[in-house]
Parts: structure tokens; C-alpha cells; sequence
């Protein structure tokens, strides 16, 4: 099997370091146990992750068979191409959608492959908090009817404009926040929502398709 050319790098890395005079056999002994095989782990983590989701295809997918499903080109295009993101994250929510994608790249066949495909690449540059902000104006009614059970009942027309819920329901980040007009914006030229700034949601639920290929 070909070596990963990070994995290339790190045992070059290590001997250079023993050859430091002095300190070269701590420093690699330093640097085995902060860095030695971050990838392999990640790589494994990830793998483990999927089969998980190939026994979900299995089960879901009628006559589908593990055969089957390796000569599917669209699966395995989106399996790599999702897994090599996946290697350089290690944020959950970013492996969650992608491994959402991965399954959903079999199972949406009411999507084009090429639009299959940007989506998997989008989540690259997706931080969690964009996926908070997703989550939130995918299902808006679902913090209210929250909001609503920790004030009392009958206070949904109280909360005004989805801002004034995000307010509510965030307090580590306000709506009028720099971040939070940027994520929007983000979404926005992404084509994961039809609003270019938060607060124009006005209480209308402004996710496009994109939310329901998460799950």
C-alpha cells in the first residue's frame, strides 16, 4: 500500500529529530506521542463511523448488497471525496453532516449527482457554528414551542421577529453579532437559505432543501 504523504512527512520528521545532538531521542519521543498517527486514528474513527452507515443503507435500501453498493461510482465518489475532509476535521458536527451526505448520496436519487457533490465540498468550509445557525432557522418552531414551556403557554406571538427567539435561546452569541451576520451570508451564497441577513427571517422558516440532507 502506498504511504500518505503526511505519514511521509512524520517518519521523515522523526528522524530528523533523532539526529538533534543531545536532545534528538526526546524530541522524537516528544513528538511520537503528540503526533504519531493523528491521521490513522481519525482515519479510523471515520471508517467506523461509515460502516455504521453501510449497515443503516443495508437495512434501508432494498435488494441492496455490499457488492452492489461498492460498484455504485456515485457512493464511492462521495465516500472519498467526503473522507478526505473528514481526515482534517475534528469537529462533530462537520463529521455528522458529512457522513449524512455520504448515506444520502445513495439514498436522494431525486438530487443531481453534481449538486451531491458541491454539497459535500460546502462542508469544508462550514464551522459548527454555520450548523447551529442551520439547525436553528431549519426548525424555529421547534425553540419556540422550548421557549414557550420554560415561560408559560400562549407567549409564542410575544417573541416577535426569529432574532428575538435566537436571543432567547443563545446567550453565547447575540443575532446582531458580526459572526452571525457572516455565517448568514454565508448560507446565503451557499444556497442553503433564501435570506440574506438573520433578522429578515421575521419568523418564517427560510431553509431551503439543504437541512433535510443533514439527516
Amino acid at each position: 500500500m502506498k504511504k500518505d504523504t503526511n505519514d511521509i512527512k512524520h517518519t521523515a520528521i522523526k528522524a530528523g529529530l533523532n539526529l538533534i545532538p543531545g536532545f534528538g531521542g526526546a524530541l522524537s519521543v516528544i513528538f511520537e506521542s503528540v503526533f504519531s498517527s493523528p491521521i490513522d486514528k481519525r482515519k479510523e474513527k471515520w471508517l467506523s463511523e461509515l460502516a455504521k452507515t453501510v449497515d443503516e443503507l443495508l437495512l434501508k435500501v432494498n435488494d441492496l448488497t455490499p457488492e452492489k453498493l461498492s460498484k455504485n461510482e456515485m457512493f464511492i465518489s462521495a465516500f472519498l471525496q467526503a473522507s478526505n475532509i473528514a481526515i482534517r476535521t475534528h469537529h462533530k458536527e462537520k463529521l455528522q453532516a458529512l457522513k449524512c451526505a455520504v448515506k444520502n448520496s445513495l439514498l436522494r436519487d431525486d438530487l443531481d449527482e453534481n449538486k451531491k457533490m458541491i454539497f459535500i465540498q460546502i462542508i469544508d468550509d462550514l464551522t459548527p457554528l454555520h450548523f447551529k445557525v442551520l439547525d436553528f432557522l431549519s426548525t424555529p418552531e421547534t425553540y419556540i414551542e422550548k421557549l414557550d414551556e420554560e415561560n408559560g403557554p400562549n407567549t409564542t406571538v410575544n417573541w416577535g421577529a426569529i432574532s428575538n427567539i435566537w436571543d432567547e435561546s443563545f446567550n453565547d452569541i447575540s443575532s446582531n453579532n458580526e459572526l452571525i451576520k457572516i455565517i448568514t451570508a454565508d448560507l446565503y451564497r451557499f444556497g442553503f437559505i433564501y435570506i440574506d441577513e438573520f433578522y429578515k427571517a421575521n419568523g418564517r422558516k427560510p431553509v431551503i432543501w439543504t437541512a433535510e440532507y443533514l439527516v
